[in-house]
């Protein structure tokens, strides 16, 4: 195959062929003279083409004036170069053939590196440059086409070495087209960097975000027209999805947090006007649950404090009123041990608390009282002994005269009263005998013997005791009650021993 005929080969694409392998028809006879002036010849165009040619191959031209500066400067080297032997083309075919595959394996590396889509200009300079050499050697001009792959070479070479530094300006182009909300070339910028690394997680996230942006602008002129129209709950729900598509905007979320600090500051100032109105009106419940809410909305905020503490402190006295109620209602039930509980459960809460300390007192006393009223009347004969009786006297004069509202104390003074009346007016009492016994009764004397005798007892139980001289003792106890008729008692020694 002649250089300049299409290879059947993946890189027909780009017009690169690596030239034929042809039969030359003359043979050659190696001599060591012959191969010493072919090496001497290779020597001079290899030396003319790097002293003239290449280092403008290698600068890669980078305009259109500058490629055809170095065809110029090619072709003049090509027309000032003296024919070469027949005998020596060979050797210079050689080297042209080696610089092309080394193209050619370059190229091939830097295809599968993504190099035609972020290598421009210098990509398409390259593939030019390898055209031009195909067809040299297609022109049998070796060396003028070894001069061109070697250029090709070098400019995909030196387009290797950049690769980072390319990645680096393409990302940073890529931010600041992102910054400024130009999508299209963000979006450019970031798959050209992708190309050259696709494992960079800056530039895959960035592409996301750069093919977003248009929504996320759309989403945040949504929110700022909400904004503008007082409606805070729509242009939340907008920053939010602008948040949601792109989390590093900082426009979205400084925007989200704007308006969801006003509908808290809004929601903030219902809750404590709500407070405020059920504080006013000693409703505690709705008070607290208010507080609730503004405490969520704002943690920190003193003056949530404040409030609590005026809410509990409502929230005692409403207590302590109803419990003073209570001891009240106790009182004038005359319950003088329930009002003593609750003056107690009032102090175990609230030591300070002046009217239980009081009316604790008060009903301790109250209740000692009745305790000691009930002693006697619970039991009325208690009186009829002496002791007793002073003792219900002294009670009695204690107690003095009861409130009027103290109905049931004044009932149970009264009755005491009239108990110690009856206890201290003696009744007649009738005793009958034979005139033959004498009579003793313990605790009042010897009635001596008689067949009829009347005598006055205070109420109480008394025993008689009849004795007669060779006769059995008889005894018999008798009670005195008030209201109560007791019959003539007959007490006679009947039994003789």
């Amino acid at each position: 195959m002649t250089p300049g005929e299409q290879p059947n080969r993946p890189d027909t694409h780009f017009g690169l062929i690596p030239p034929g392998g042809q039969a030359e028809t003359t043979t050659y006879t190696s001599t060591r003279r012959r191969m010493v002036w072919a090496a001497f010849l290779v020597v001079v165009i290899l030396g003319v083409a790097v002293v003239i040619v290449l280092p403008k191959l290698v600068a890669a031209p980078e305009s259109a004036a500058t490629a055809m500066q170095t065809d110029a400067t090619t072709l003049s080297v090509q027309t000032a170069l003296p024919p070469i032997p027949v005998q020596d083309a060979s050797a210079v075919r050689g080297t042209a053939e080696m610089a092309l595959q080394d193209f050619l394996q370059t190229r091939a590396r830097l295809e599968l590196a993504n190099a035609p889509m972020w290598g421009e200009p210098e990509w398409s300079l390259a593939l030019n440059s390898a055209e031009k050499g195909n067809r040299l050697f297609g022109q049998r001009q070796f060396a003028m086409a070894m001069v061109s792959y070697t250029g090709a070479q070098n400019i995909l070479l030196s387009l290797e070495s950049e690769s980072r530094l390319r990645l680096d300006r393409a990302l940073v182009s890529a931010q600041q087209s992102l910054e400024g909300n130009d999508s299209g070339s963000a979006t450019g910028f970031f798959e050209i960097a992708l190309a050259i690394d696709p494992h960079s997680e800056i530039a895959g996230n960035g592409l996301q975000r750069a093919r977003v942006r248009p929504e996320v602008l759309q989403l945040m002129a949504t929110g700022n027209q909400a904004v503008s129209l007082n409606k805070l709950s729509v242009a939340r729900s907008a920053y939010h999805e602008a948040v949601a598509l792109d989390k590093a905007y900082g426009p979205a979320s400084a925007a989200l947090q704007q308006v969801s600090e006003q509908i808290n500051e809004l929601a903030f100032q219902d809750a404590m006007s709500r407070a405020m109105g059920a504080l006013e009106a000693n409703q505690v419940g709705i008070a607290e649950q208010a507080l609730r809410q503004a405490s969520a909305l704002k943690p920190r905020e003193q003056v949530v404090g404040d409030v609590q503490k005026q809410m509990e402190s409502l929230r005692q006295d409403l207590w302590l009123a109803d419990h003073r109620r209570q001891a009240a209602g106790r009182e004038h039930a005359e319950d003088w041990p329930g009002a003593v509980d609750i003056y107690r459960t009032v102090l175990a809460a609230v030591p300070q608390a002046a009217f239980a300390k009081q009316g604790l007192e008060f009903a301790q006393d109250r209740a000692r009282l009745h305790r000691q009223l009930d002693h006697f009347l619970d039991e009325p004969t208690r009186i009829y002994s002496e002791q007793p009786l002073a003792n219900a006297e002294i009670l009695l004069e204690s107690a003095g005269m009861p409130p009027l509202e103290e109905t049931l104390l004044a009932d149970k003074i009264h009755r005491l009263q009239s108990l110690i009346t009856e206890a201290q007016t003696p009744l007649t009492v009738t005793l009958q005998s034979d005139g033959m016994t004498s009579v003793l009764i313990y605790h009042v004397g010897r009635l001596g013997q008689f067949t009829r005798h009347q005598l006055e007892l205070r109420p109480g139980t008394y025993t008689a005791i009849g004795s007669r001289a060779g006769y059995r003792d008889v005894r018999q106890t008798f009670s005195v009650r008030p209201g109560v008729d007791l019959p003539a008692l007959d007490i006679r020694c009947e039994e003789s021993v």
